[in-house]
């Protein structure tokens, strides 16, 4: 092709992109005095899909639709401040600004003066800042380019001038240097409930889960803190700057929800979690209903992108558009399931359930419903011991599954399954090629299920460790994360590491019922018996909850304190819970109680009932402490082989193993 073609093809090119910029900036003028007027009315009325209009935008100017729609409304309203005599409240209504406020906050933002400001300029000045921010404007790709190249070479500087100056320095001193936060780094806080209601607390929740979730799915954010943890800072006395450390993010989001009538208005800013600068702040209006709602979620993330210099691929950009279910009342329910489920308890559990089953009822595509009805049937089956344990089994399966043909690229949906196949089917042949997979991705679990638990229970202790090491790097406000780093320690033999980890973290997790739980068994290993009751003792008097596990340190610590009968008594009680065939693996904490006090062919006749009830519990054959004893008896090896640890060529250990 000739060069004058290509230049024919270019100038057409060109020519065609500032086509579709006009027509743009004619139909925002059309439409200028309407607040309602953004993405999706612009979009329509250009016959395009929000996501093609995005990234036409993005690859001509560099810069997001509604920062488009914005700069031009506020270049508008700099003309009608010069040429008229209006005051700066007036023009935000008329250049579609609901709030005279959050329009003297961007004016300024972008103009760097306020709009009261511009009677005392002259022409002169006021026309140079239009051509200035309308250049700023086209060529944002170009400066953030330049700016990249800057940021790069002054890195590169400070890198060459930090090694210069370490390179005189003891290497223990090099290692005491601490990281920074990474900027492109987020926490959004709990949005405040101002409804006056709080009943509705549910719907101020399940925005703040639901912004989060789509945050998530950039992969150019460093770090989003999850929701279950952001939940501990719902009520708190804490400065922006302390939950900032705390969290290890560098921005903040803070704000409240409000409702009026069938509208529902969202009041955001962005927080530098180092200065407590304010950084950004928008207001969002829509009514009530699913399509509005997912449109605010979608549109605070695209936000909250651009004003952290985020950039959101095309792939992550329609998913953060995809809109779970078109149905409001099917939405509505799954937030109040929601709702429930994150109060973690037996009664919450059984509030949530026919919300979820409601919500699928209304919509049965709705796939974030079958994933919050599952977990909480797997999660109820597990050790806690709310759900019969192969019933509930059955029933998460099915619901996940249903959810993967609805949704079959989703990873939470795979990991709760092959999190069930390890606890529930003991199905290594099947888990250990999802475990190799995974332990070579950066994907995050939820939970430490398949990348934590799994190897430290198949004896890959530092490979649990690594990982884990990923996942409190990621949230490090998950107490879990820290316990089963422990367990690995332990089973390495460090227990001064221990020790400190535990000193460290205990204080921050005094109120968490899965941390207490677990650190009262590790304690009890580390014969640290005091600090083990002291835990025990905390979740006696603070949750109603009393699984197996619990009714079984009851009993070991009655023996241990001479009372006799009080331990028959809990020991009784676990016995009974067995003929009831409830959940908790009751049958595998007597087997522990009979290898406690050292009656070893009593532990056998119950590992042995255990294995029968597939109890979950039996995955930690191979690693339970108080079984070492008898690891090299032939019952405990065929145990072992039943269990399906020999099918992944995993042999077992010996009693002379640590």
């Amino acid at each position: 092709m000739s060069t004058g073609s290509n230049l024919s093809i270019r100038f057409k090119e060109k020519s065609s992109q500032d086509m579709l910029v006009e027509k743009l900036k004619d139909e925002i003028e059309a439409n200028l005095n309407n607040e309602q007027f953004g993405i999706d009315s612009l979009a329509q009325s250009m016959g395009m899909s929000r996501s093609s209009l995005h990234r036409k935008l993005h690859k001509h100017l560099g810069i997001s639709t509604s920062q488009f729609i914005r700069e031009y409304r506020l270049k508008r309203a700099l003309d009608i401040l010069k040429r008229e005599e209006v005051t700066a409240s007036e023009t935000a209504y008329r250049v579609g600004f609901s709030s005279p406020t959050y329009f003297n906050t961007c004016f300024h933002k972008f103009y760097g003066f306020t709009p009261g400001e511009v009677k005392l300029r002259n022409n002169v000045e006021i026309e140079g800042l239009i051509q200035g921010a309308s250049a700023a404007t086209e060529k944002t790709g170009t400066k953030k380019r330049t700016l990249w190249i800057a940021l790069v070479i002054i890195a590169m500087i400070s890198v060459a001038a930090y090694l210069y100056s370490t390179t005189f320095k003891e290497n223990e001193q090099i290692g005491q240097i601490q990281p920074t936060e990474g900027e492109k780094s987020i926490a959004v806080m709990p949005l405040k409930n101002l409804t006056g209601n709080p009943d509705l607390d549910y719907i101020s929740d399940g925005m703040t889960d639901a912004i989060i979730s789509r945050l998530a799915k950039i992969s150019s954010l460093e770090k989003v803190i999850p929701f279950m943890s952001i939940l501990n800072y719902k009520e708190t006395d804490n400065t922006t700057k302390e939950i900032a450390t705390e969290l290890g993010v560098a921005r903040m989001l803070q704000g409240n929800l409000q409702i009026s009538g069938n509208q529902i208005k969202i009041n955001l800013q962005l927080i530098d979690g180092h200065s407590n600068d304010h950084l950004w702040s928008e207001e969002y209006i829509k009514e009530w209903k699913s399509d509005e709602i997912f449109k605010i979620q979608a549109d605070v993330v695209e936000g909250i992108a651009n004003n952290m210099n985020v950039a959101i691929s095309d792939n992550e950009f329609d998913a953060i558009q995809k809109v779970p279910t078109a149905n409001k009342h099917a939405y509505t329910l799954y937030l109040q399931a929601e709702f429930q489920r994150n109060k973690a308890s037996k009664t919450a559990y059984a509030h949530a359930i026919p919300l979820y089953e409601k919500a699928i009822a209304q919509d049965s595509n709705f796939v974030e419903a079958y994933v919050g009805l599952a977990s909480i049937w797997s999660f109820g089956g597990l050790v806690w011991g709310i759900h019969d344990e192969q019933e509930a089994w059955e029933k998460a399966k099915k619901l996940l599954k249903k959810a993967l043909t609805i949704d079959s690229t989703n990873l939470g949906i795979e990991e709760e399954l092959y999190t069930g196949y390890f606890y529930y089917d003991w199905n290594f042949e099947l888990v250990e090629p999802y475990y190799q997979r995974i332990s070579k991705q950066s994907y995050v679990d939820k939970t430490p299920a398949i990348k934590a638990d799994y190897p430290i229970k198949t004896g890959r202790y530092k490979e649990a460790i690594a990982a884990l090491d990923t996942q409190i790097s990621a949230d490090p406000t998950v107490g879990i994360y820290f316990l089963f780093k422990a367990e690995a320690l332990m089973l390495l033999g460090k227990t001064d590491e221990i020790k400190d980890l535990l000193e460290s973290v205990d204080p921050l997790y005094s109120d968490n019922w899965f941390y207490l739980r677990e650190s009262v068994k590790l304690y009890y290993y580390l014969a640290e018996y005091q600090k083990s009751r002291q835990q025990l003792n905390r979740i006696l008097t603070r949750f109603p909850d009393y699984p197996p596990i619990l009714v079984w340190f009851n009993a070991i610590y009655a023996k241990m304190d001479g009372n006799h009968d009080e331990a028959a008594d809990h020991l009784a009680e676990l016995h009974q819970r067995y003929v009831k065939g409830t959940s908790g693996s009751p049958a595998w904490f007597i087997a522990l109680y009979y290898s406690h006090i050292k009656d070893y062919e009593k532990a056998f006749e119950w590992l042995q009932k255990s294995y029968d009830r597939h109890e979950v519990e039996m995955t930690w054959l191979r690693e339970e402490p108080l079984l070492t004893p008898i690891r090299n008896d032939a019952r405990y090896k065929e145990l072992y082989d039943k269990v399906g640890f020999s099918d992944i060529g995993l042999p077992p250990k010996s009693s002379n193993s640590n």
